[in-house]
């Protein structure tokens, strides 16, 4: 058994009870995600956040973030934050999860590049496009890839309720919601008359858009729902339509889409490149007139959206969080044994 602790320097005030909260962001996510799985294998973990008291659920016990210095550990992993091994203990192997790009310019003007060369961390990324990005200047101790996981709620729902057009939008609207929307009003809407645009996280007048506006295009505007209730809506759609974004190194939301069977149409922008397998999985497009014309394709064509949701519940079938622990496992135990 290992005594790991997991480092989550963000703003964010959370605890190990937090995971089934909507609010909590993708980076807190994981953070909590591993933590759990991570300690149902049966090591001894530490969840380390801006929360002001401990506490201690699922085998895991959160504690205040700056205690870290007072926390004895075989290994510290830190998010995106090499300064937080200013604060371990000595003979304490150094992870840096790098869950965000990190350019170098930044790195300099965030104070991070110098502790990344005090500390030489093993640099560990969310997924192979993360890693090719991500400059090679930077002295890692080593370079390792494991993806993220996927939440149970989007592994163990009913997959056999009846589908109807509804395509769904579940991300930042700053990466690229205007364009799509202008797309569906354009290529889809028109076409395909039953079919629906719903957009999670963000309302009407965020695009400056009124409801009568967004309802002659039948877009629907949901705003931040709980996880489970984001979940029972995608087991009733029928495809997410998103481009991507080059900020994004793995997206968990094209993933969450993808497990309950919702083939993705996209740009392949960023990891969408990865997450998204053309053909088998979702279409990546070259435009966005294409994305409006596959998003038709799909509506109107019941055999090839079966072989898409087929796939897609295949391929993020295999993203669980357990999955990635045992890759975490594996990866600490193997720089641990003797040479």
């Amino acid at each position: 058994m290992l005594k790991i602790v997991v480092a989550c320097p963000t703003k964010a005030e959370f605890t190990i009870e937090a995971l089934s909260d909507s609010r909590l962001g993708g980076l807190e996510t994981a953070n909590a995600e591993l933590s759990r799985a991570l300690a149902d294998r049966g090591h001894r973990v530490i969840l380390a956040t801006r929360t002001l008291d401990t506490f201690e659920r699922s085998g895991v016990t959160t504690v205040p973030l700056d205690t870290i210095g007072q926390q004895s550990c075989d290994v510290l992993i830190s998010s995106n934050d090499a300064r937080i091994f200013d604060h371990a203990k000595p003979g304490t192997r150094k992870l840096l999860w790098l869950h965000n790009p990190l350019a170098f310019e930044k790195s300099i003007r965030k104070h991070q590049l110098p502790a990344l060369v005090r500390h030489r961390p093993e640099a560990v990324f969310v997924g192979t496009f993360a890693e090719k990005d991500m400059t090679s200047l930077y002295p890692f101790r080593s370079r390792n890839v494991i993806p993220h996981g996927i939440s149970g709620l989007f592994l163990n729902r009913n997959l056999e309720l009846p589908r109807e057009k509804h395509f769904v939008w579940a991300s930042q609207r700053q990466r690229g919601l205007k364009e799509t929307l202008d797309t569906w009003t354009r290529h889809v809407a028109p076409r395909i008359r039953d079919a629906s645009f719903h957009i999670f996280g963000s309302l009407a007048q965020d695009l400056g858009l009124t409801d009568v506006q967004a309802a002659e295009s039948r877009i629907v505007f949901h705003g931040s729902k709980l996880k489970s209730e984001l979940a029972d809506f995608y087991a009733t759609a029928k495809a997410m339509i998103y481009p991507g974004a080059l900020d994004e190194t793995f997206c968990i939301a094209a993933a969450e889409a993808q497990a309950m069977g919702l083939p993705v149409i996209t740009l392949g922008i960023g990891s969408l490149s990865e997450r998204v397998q053309h053909g088998i999985n979702g279409i990546i497009c070259r435009n966005f007139r294409e994305l409006g014309l596959q998003a038709c394709r799909i509506a109107e064509d019941d055999e090839l959206w079966n072989l898409l949701h087929n796939g897609a519940v295949s391929t993020a079938k295999l993203l669980t969080w357990q999955r990635t622990a045992k890759l975490w496992e594996a990866l600490i135990l193997d720089g641990m044994a003797p040479r």
